[in-house]
């Protein structure tokens, strides 16, 4: 990983997924905070000069004399994931850009998601494009892979989750639904969406009305609107209730 930003995410919530900390040289001083955490938390910190900067990260990268190898990723087992019962919980199938897959986890914990499920196929690993696009995000998430969507999505309802499918030809609006309940969001492809199979299984599938000439949405832009109006009618509710 590289960039400033990022990496003081990372090292601000889990200094220990650094193994080297490589800073420009003679930046020790602006960079210390994170070094000492790096290095608290067991991660080698080094200074070298541009040109190793520019290898590790590579010619095109803007890395701001700041890049970092990090520990293999390991992604939460499913079933611990049910267990913790995160609500809502984000699915994502065949999502194939990496950088739009760290989008998604970037507006998924924005929104107060803490619980992520990423297809196994057909879909983005996290990368070095995606955890960077991510901006730290994906260091507060929990996320659990699965190979199969449609199982996975069978075991989210025996567990009492509603399931929600995001596409352009839902039979309800996303203000028409239901926040009440436990609930998990499914988002699909780039520009071919949610697959049929995965919309049969779910309980709704959920369109946001478009109001321009454009007929969709960025996924992770769609994501986020739905994510937050999830947030905003719960906090909404809570706060009639209280009033009551």
């Amino acid at each position: 990983m590289f960039g400033v930003e990022p990496l003081r995410e990372l090292i601000a919530g889990a200094p220990g997924a650094i193994r080297t900390l490589y800073l420009r040289r003679g930046t020790r001083r602006r960079f210390e905070p994170e070094a000492e955490r790096v290095a608290a938390a067991g991660g080698a910190v080094e200074e070298v000069d541009d040109r190793a900067l520019v290898a590790l990260a590579g010619a095109q990268a803007v890395h701001q004399g700041l890049v970092a190898l990090i520990r293999p990723h390991r992604y939460a087992a499913l079933e611990d994931l049910i267990a913790a019962r995160p609500d809502p919980v984000l699915i994502v199938d065949g999502v194939t850009d990496p950088r739009n897959l760290g989008a998604l986890l970037r507006s998924a914990e924005c929104a107060g998601v803490r619980g992520v499920i990423v297809a196994r196929d057909r879909t983005a690993r996290l990368t070095p494009a995606a955890l960077k696009a991510s901006a730290g995000a994906w260091v507060h998430l929990m996320i659990a892979e699965c190979g199969n969507v449609v199982r996975t999505m069978e075991q989210l309802q025996e567990a009492g989750y509603w399931i929600a499918a995001l596409a352009p030809d839902g039979d309800r609006t996303i203000y028409e639904l239901d926040t009440g309940r436990p609930l998990a969001i499914v988002v699909g492809a780039e520009g071919e969406g949610v697959r049929e199979l995965v919309k049969k299984r779910a309980d709704f599938v959920v369109a946001i009305p478009m109001r321009g000439r454009v007929a969709s949405l960025n996924v992770s832009v769609a994501a986020a609107i739905v994510l937050f109006e999830i947030a905003r009618r719960r906090e909404r509710s809570a706060s009639e209730a209280s009033a009551r």
